[in-house]
C-alpha cells in the first residue's frame, strides 16, 4: 500500500511542489530549503514590456528552474513527459495513480476549480499534485 500523502500549503507552486514531493519520498525539504537549494531568488525590472499598463517586475526564474536547479544540486534522476492530447495524459496519469505513485504535473491555471473565476488565465506553467482518484475527480 504506498504512503499516504500529507499535504501542506505553499507560498510557491513549484517550491512547493517539490517541497512536497521530496517530503513523500522521505527527504525532510522545506519550501524555503527547496527555493534556497535551487537558487531561483532572482529580480528583473522591465519598464519596456507591460501588463495592464505596468512595467514587469519578476521575482523568480522562468518555470521548471526550481525543479531543475533541485535536481542538480540534490543529484535527482527526474523524469518529464509530455503528451499530444488530454485522453493520453490522463491515460499515463491513471497508470501511475494505479502504481501508488506521487504524480507532478505542469498545467493550466485556467480550469483549476480553486481558482477564482476572475484570477483565470491561459498560464500553462502551473505546477501541482494528484495523490489520488476518486471516480472521475483526481485529488
Amino acid at each position: 500500500m504506498p504512503e499516504p500523502f500529507v499535504h501542506a500549503h505553499a507560498s510557491h507552486c513549484e517550491s512547493g511542489v517539490m517541497s512536497s514531493l521530496l517530503r513523500h519520498h522521505g527527504l525532510p525539504m522545506s519550501e524555503a530549503m527547496a527555493f534556497g537549494l535551487a537558487s531561483a531568488l532572482s529580480f528583473a525590472y522591465l519598464p519596456f514590456i507591460r501588463i495592464n499598463g505596468l512595467p514587469l517586475v519578476s521575482y523568480r526564474m522562468p518555470p521548471r528552474a526550481i525543479i531543475r536547479g533541485l535536481a542538480r544540486s540534490l543529484g535527482l534522476d527526474i523524469r518529464f513527459e509530455t503528451f499530444r492530447s488530454p485522453s493520453a495524459g490522463m491515460e499515463r496519469l491513471d497508470a501511475l495513480l494505479d502504481a501508488g505513485k506521487l504524480v507532478g504535473l505542469q498545467t493550466s491555471v485556467f480550469w483549476l476549480p480553486y481558482f477564482p473565476p476572475d484570477l483565470r488565465f491561459h498560464f500553462n506553467a502551473h505546477n501541482l499534485l494528484v495523490y489520488g482518484r476518486e471516480l472521475d475527480d483526481y485529488l
